[in-house]
């Protein structure tokens, strides 16, 4: 079977992204520096595009933060076993296929029943695409599962 990234992004952009988060934070620390060497000007430009740039290259640092964190979760399944890592699970969760009892997906929410425990997984936020991608996948588990149980 396969994995599914529940959060995509493009490797091109990410590290444009960081590499602008470096710039904008770097040359704003620079002129900072010098700013406060030379005297800072308060008058409007003056010395506060230093703290403009320093507070810009911390928001993309926070962006970046973020994208790379939602990159971590995901859904696979193989012929042994279901793994998941949702932002609402935050450890890994593996479920054997042997235990799964009942397994329903409702819109955005998929249903497991494994020995009595019970799995609630909410794709919230995920592009179309991969949740169709999720959509057939637990398709093909419930299909594999309706052929062991015969």
């Amino acid at each position: 079977m396969e994995k599914v990234q529940l959060f995509k992004f493009n490797k091109i952009s990410f590290r444009f992204l960081l590499g602008a988060a470096i710039f904008f934070f770097l040359i704003g620390a620079v002129h900072a520096t010098n700013a406060i060497i030379n005297g800072f000007k308060f008058d409007f430009p003056g010395d506060w595009m230093s703290v403009i740039f320093i507070f810009q290259g911390i928001l993309y640092l926070i962006w970046v933060r973020d994208i790379r964190r939602k990159t971590r979760f995901f859904i696979e399944c193989n012929e042994k076993e279901f793994k998941y890592l949702t932002p609402k699970s935050k450890n890994l969760r593996c479920i054997d296929i042997a235990d799964l009892e009942k397994l329903k997906m409702d819109g955005i929410e998929i249903y497991i029943q494994a020995k009595g425990v019970e799995h609630l997984i909410r794709l919230e936020f995920i592009e179309w695409q991969e949740l169709n991608r999720v959509k057939a996948l637990i398709k093909d588990l419930q299909e594999s599962l309706a052929v062991d149980k015969q």
